[in-house]
């Protein structure tokens, strides 16, 4: 605002102000002052916050710089606020800036710090929205004064820092999550078989019968059904055997209805001889040898967290 009414002021009164009796009297000359004195903000939300940074640039000016005028017009803000009234960033053409090339670079700031006040900033942000807005109204009053070179940039600079703390607590970073799916064993069980027999013996079928409760827990599963033999006999044979063995567990595993209704497939593989459980020397008769491998795969899901950038919401 133009300071015309500077130059009206009694040199009494401004005496009265500067001469130690400042705050006995402010409430009597300067009420907006003194409300803003006596005033104890608590912060949270954005007029909250203005109150605190009024307050501050209020008492400023009127204990430190003397400028009462200015101090009651800062004041004015903080009681408007503190009455729950959204004051505004001041409008450097109501002020008295004589330099186009100063005031332009205000409009401009002007435009920017009310863009983002009104994209959510007072509610997303309220303590770095209201910093800005009071670094706002200094960098114009100090601006119009223009014989305080320091304190002009002091303001300057301190409203384009507020001015990134503000567009970054506007870009808040959020924790979504990544799921990420690969095929692993997910059950496993081995059946055994009597000597030359392809039949599912009672503990075979108590294993069979546990298998088919399992995997009726999971989802999107590959049975991998294995034949194997001991070592007596002729290859050619126990390779047929091997075949017969896992034929017989995936036909009970169909009967029990594990059908690709439960599983997407049930592969079946004959191994005889080869690959035995125990190593022994050809001829020999080996239990743990005459069996049948059940392996399940299925689908696991990992979990993890990935962080990301959202617009700010009102």
């Amino acid at each position: 605002m133009r300071k015309s009414v500077v130059y009206a002021v009694p040199i009494a009164l401004v005496t009265l102000m500067t001469a130690g009796g400042a705050h006995a009297n402010d409430g009597i000359l300067f009420p907006n002052v003194h409300a803003m004195r006596m005033a104890t903000p608590v912060g949270g939300d954005f007029n909250q916050e203005l109150v605190k940074e009024y307050k501050q640039l209020a008492l400023f000016e009127a204990d430190q710089m003397f400028d009462w005028f200015d101090a009651e017009n800062h004041a004015a803000k903080g009681v408007m606020a503190e009455k729950g009234e959204t004051p505004l960033p001041s409008n450097p053409e109501e002020w008295g800036i004589e330099d186009p090339a100063q005031l332009a670079e205000l409009k401009l700031a002007r435009t920017e710090l009310l863009g983002a006040l009104d994209a959510g900033g007072r509610e997303i942000a309220p303590s770095e929205a209201a910093i800005a807005q009071a670094k706002y109204d200094c960098w114009v009053e100090q601006q119009e004064e223009g014989h305080q070179p320091v304190h002009i940039a002091a303001c300057r600079d301190s409203f384009l820092i507020a001015m990134e703390n503000l567009r970054a607590a506007m870009e808040p970073t959020v924790a979504t999550t990544e799921v990420t799916t690969t095929f692993e064993e997910v059950a496993r069980e081995v059946v055994y078989f009597d000597f030359d027999s392809d039949a599912i013996t009672p503990d075979a079928q108590v294993k069979i019968d546990a298998l088919v409760a399992e995997m009726r827990t999971l989802q999107n599963i590959t049975l991998f059904i294995t034949g194997h033999t001991d070592r007596a006999g002729s290859n050619e044979y126990n390779q047929a055997l091997s075949a017969r063995r896992a034929a017989n567990v995936r036909a009970e595993l169909e009967r029990q209805g594990m059908t690709t209704g439960d599983v997407e497939d049930m592969e079946i593989d004959a191994r005889g001889e080869q690959n035995p459980a125990v190593e022994t020397a050809d001829g020999v008769r080996e239990p743990l040898n005459r069996r049948v491998e059940i392996v399940a795969q299925g689908a696991v899901t990992e979990r993890s967290t990935v962080t990301t950038i959202t617009a700010p919401t009102n």
